[in-house]
């Protein structure tokens, strides 16, 4: 059994096809799974990892202090399980809830840096999430804010020399250095997508400024419109005016 006399988390990712759950305490993580998802999606397994992972650490859902999610940007569909399977745990356990960004978690996993760090998760469509962050006091702060761009749009913006780190960099590796020859450091590094475990000690290294919700207020974050509101948006736009 793993004993810990500190807050035992238990850590929740499928923002990615990439999903894993950790429990995290004490500035470390204890346990994690990581699957990658291929052909089934994150609610046919999501509980049964959860509950392998505290099995084998011997462990209950009473033995648990608080939740940990990642809210996303990331899939629309895999933030949903997530998000709904921790609002239910919380609901069922009155246990708080601690939402993150997958964009901060991947730049938190990937240390600290003394040039600015732009995270850069691949969102299809020849688009990627971004945000762009400089580390504070050990932690990575957001300057300006999560959206969704062109890996083309997105370089004519950097006039720095800035280490860019996420999958979207394994995919849009050849427009980086095409464009940002002399600006643009990338990292292949293994920590390229959020993972449960680095959400965790994220919280943690937060401490009393980690953003605390209820299981009412939890909201995913999407940045971009889903297939089914753009195609709505457009259907209103032809419409004739009566």
């Amino acid at each position: 059994m793993i004993k810990c006399n500190s807050k035992m988390l238990l850590c929740v990712d499928s923002s990615t096809t990439a999903g894993s759950v950790a429990l995290v305490s004490s500035s470390q993580v204890l346990a994690e799974i990581v699957v990658q998802i291929k052909k089934r999606s994150h609610s046919d397994c999501l509980l049964r990892y959860i509950q392998y992972l505290l099995d084998e650490a011997e462990l209950t859902l009473h033995d648990i202090d608080g939740l940990v999610v990642v809210v996303g940007p990331g899939s629309f569909t895999g933030l949903r399980v997530g998000l709904a399977t921790v609002q239910g745990l919380a609901q069922a356990l009155a246990l708080p809830i601690y939402a993150v960004s997958s964009l901060q978690t991947v730049a938190y996993a990937n240390g600290p840096s003394c040039l600015p760090v732009q995270v850069l998760l691949d969102a299809r469509k020849h688009e990627v999430y971004t945000a762009r962050y400089c580390w504070d006091d050990m932690l990575p702060r957001l300057q300006g804010v999560e959206r969704v761009i062109s890996p083309a749009n997105l370089a004519v913006e950097v006039t720095t020399r800035t280490i860019f780190v996420g999958n979207g960099v394994r995919v849009y590796h050849d427009i980086i250095l095409d464009r940002l020859p002399e600006l643009a450091l990338l990292s292949c590094a293994f920590n390229e997508v959020p993972r449960a475990g680095a959400a965790g000690l994220l919280v943690v290294a937060q401490a009393q400024a980690a953003t605390v919700v209820t299981p009412f207020d939890l909201r995913p974050v999407y940045v971009r419109l889903s297939d089914a509101e753009l195609h709505k948006n457009s259907q209103r736009s032809i419409e004739p005016v009566p």
